[in-house]
């Protein structure tokens, strides 16, 4: 009997055990709900920061990437850029070079009219500055000969043809030690520095010599002491050696020297050609030498 009660006694316990444990099992689940937004919510509170750092991180990146592709791009632009201006410079220069040439071109011929010359334009490649030469990009294929006369388009005279090679010449300048030429000085008014027309007949005319001294400077020597020169009288070729046409331009007299004791006047002469401004010259090839 009392066997009976015990085995009673455990099965109730055992059912209350169960029963307790479906009741805590629901209360859990029910306060789970009730607090899972909250556990949510602090979840993400707490891991945002470190959401943000990672965010911002990659942003940073992105935008370092894009800064170097940018910065490429600009390279490549600017390299573009840089190669089309050349290209434009580059243009401009031919033209401009090409206009030049064109206006030496008409100068020379104007010039040159009534002495009915035979012209070779040529560049000046380069120059000797301690003996005074100038080298020019013609030579013989072009038709060039020693003692030929280098002029500008406006007819002034540089030199004389030299040595010539096959595609270039040596120019030796008016200025050379070893130049020397014959002039004729056309004679100015006291009043005013301004020579008369270059084409007057020989009596309104001095006659010299004009001598290298180096350095692109010349000076006159040789005139006479009872003639009279003044201070910008203009320097032209006589052809008396017969090198050089006559009425080629030379020079200006800057200041003119005396002196009783010599039988000669000198002075010291400023020569119209500008080795710095001067890049073409016409090479006369048909002038016939005098013996």
């Amino acid at each position: 009997m009392n066997k009976f009660l015990n085995n009673n006694k455990n099965k109730k316990n055992g059912w209350i055990k169960i029963v307790t444990g479906i009741v805590v099992l629901i209360l859990f689940v029910v306060i789970l709900n009730l607090f899972s937004y909250k556990i949510r919510s602090s979840v993400y509170y707490v891991s945002l920061p470190v959401q943000k750092i990672f965010s911002n991180a990659g942003s940073n990146t992105a935008s370092v990437l894009s800064s170097v592709f940018n910065y490429k791009n600009l390279q490549k632009e600017n390299k573009d850029l840089k190669n089309e201006n050349q290209k434009l410079l580059s243009q401009m220069a031919y033209f401009y070079d090409e206009a030049e040439q064109n206006q030496a071109v008409k100068d020379i011929l104007a010039c040159s009219q009534e002495e009915d010359f035979n012209l070779v334009l040529a560049d000046i490649t380069g120059f000797d500055l301690k003996e005074d030469f100038a080298l020019i990009d013609k030579g013989k294929d072009s038709g060039i000969l020693e003692n030929m006369a280098v002029v500008s388009s406006q007819k002034v005279l540089f030199g004389r043809v030299f040595k010539v090679y096959k595609n270039y010449s040596q120019v030796m300048l008016i200025s050379n030690k070893n130049s020397i030429l014959d002039v004729k000085i056309l004679i100015t008014k006291p009043s005013q520095d301004e020579a008369i027309n270059i084409e007057n007949d020989n009596s309104a005319s001095v006659f010299g010599v004009v001598k290298g001294k180096g350095g692109f400077s010349v000076f006159l020597d040789l005139v006479p002491t009872d003639q009279k020169i003044n201070n910008g009288d203009i320097l032209t070729t006589s052809a008396l050696e017969g090198i050089f046409p006559k009425n080629l331009l030379i020079g200006k007299i800057k200041e003119k020297e005396k002196n009783d004791l010599k039988p000669f006047q000198t002075a010291s002469v400023q020569p119209f050609f500008d080795v710095k401004k001067t890049e073409k010259v016409f090479v006369i090839t048909n002038y016939k030498q005098e013996k």
